[in-house]
């Protein structure tokens, strides 16, 4: 009994020893691995120059998300100064400096229409009649086939050679106006008809503002001016602030109509779109996010309320 009890003595001290020696080796690693942890808090292996780029569209400067090598997902835009991208939008173009969130989008939205080969296709799609043509200058007016009183589209761009400008539209834009066949009101006759120069400045848009007057050309010209509201109607004189709303109302329903359009075009046109949108996704100045489709481009569109639009109209001079 006195020799198995010493046995057991020497077998528990070693027990003991090598427990404890164990137990404090554990320690020392947990020690080691949360100093490491909390030396790294605060600080990074990427350098700080390149977590950002800068991108220019139509001459603003733009600050986009920390660049990397492969982007499997979009990653959102960030604005810029106190611009924000709009509410509820997954992705956001970018806007250039001073320019508002609505025209970032206006500004693709007329590029991708006024393409002149897509162009010419929405207009055949909508009317088996109606003709687009192209003059040399403001002035100039479109060639008439006879026996022939369909409306006629026809636009400009800017002529400077040689010191010309086009007057007030003399500002580096193509625009877009209707010649049309109309009714003589001037005439005593009541079957007297005559060409007239129909211009969506004139009408429905704010001078100089280049945005969707293709679009508003192609609706006078196809009678589909319902929602407008036209500046030669109303009576009286009107305040600069009625005009703006006035000038906001016909912008926002020539986007409502455009989105419908768009929604109604054959597959072969809306490939053609989507060709175009891939082709300005690759520019930087357009601010376009990457992967950004042309379907979350037209969802983005539907997002807009009337109110998106007070920067814009407030900035046309």
């Amino acid at each position: 009994m006195g020799l198995e009890h010493c046995l057991r003595f020497v077998v528990d001290a070693f027990h003991d020893v090598f427990v404890g020696s164990y137990v404090n080796y554990l320690s020392v690693l947990y020690i080691m691995a949360v100093t490491r942890s909390n030396s790294s808090i605060g600080t990074s292996s990427v350098s700080r120059n390149t977590r950002g780029t800068s991108k220019t569209r139509k001459g603003g400067t733009i600050k986009n998300t920390a660049t990397k090598s492969k982007r499997n997902k979009p990653v959102r835009n960030k604005p810029i100064g106190n611009k924000s991208v709009k509410d509820g939008f997954i992705q956001g173009i970018n806007p250039t400096e001073g320019e508002s969130i609505f025209e970032s989008y206006l500004s693709v939205l007329i590029h991708l229409l006024g393409t002149q080969y897509i162009y010419g296709k929405i207009v055949q799609e909508i009317s088996d009649v109606v003709t687009i043509q192209e003059v040399p200058r403001k002035n100039v007016l479109p060639v008439l086939e006879r026996n022939k009183f369909d409306s006629i589209i026809y636009y400009y761009k800017p002529n400077t050679k040689k010191g010309e400008v086009d007057g007030e539209d003399g500002d580096g834009e193509t625009h877009y106006r209707v010649y049309s066949y109309e009714k003589n009101e001037s005439s005593r006759s009541k079957n007297a008809f005559k060409w007239k120069i129909i211009d969506p400045y004139d009408l429905y848009q704010k001078k100089k503002s280049h945005g969707f007057c293709q679009m508003f050309a192609l609706y006078i010209a196809t009678n589909k001016t319902d929602g407008f509201l036209d500046k030669t109607n109303v009576k009286g004189k009107i305040s600069k602030e009625e005009l703006a709303a006035l000038h906001r109302r016909n912008t926002f329903e020539c986007l409502k109509k455009t989105i419908r359009l768009i929604e109604n075009l054959p597959e072969p046109i809306i490939n053609a779109i989507k060709i175009e949108f891939s082709d300005l996704e690759k520019d930087p100045k357009n601010g376009i996010p990457f992967e950004m489709e042309f379907d979350d481009f037209v969802d983005d569109l539907k997002g807009f309320k009337i109110a998106d639009l007070n920067d814009y109209i407030a900035s046309l001079k």
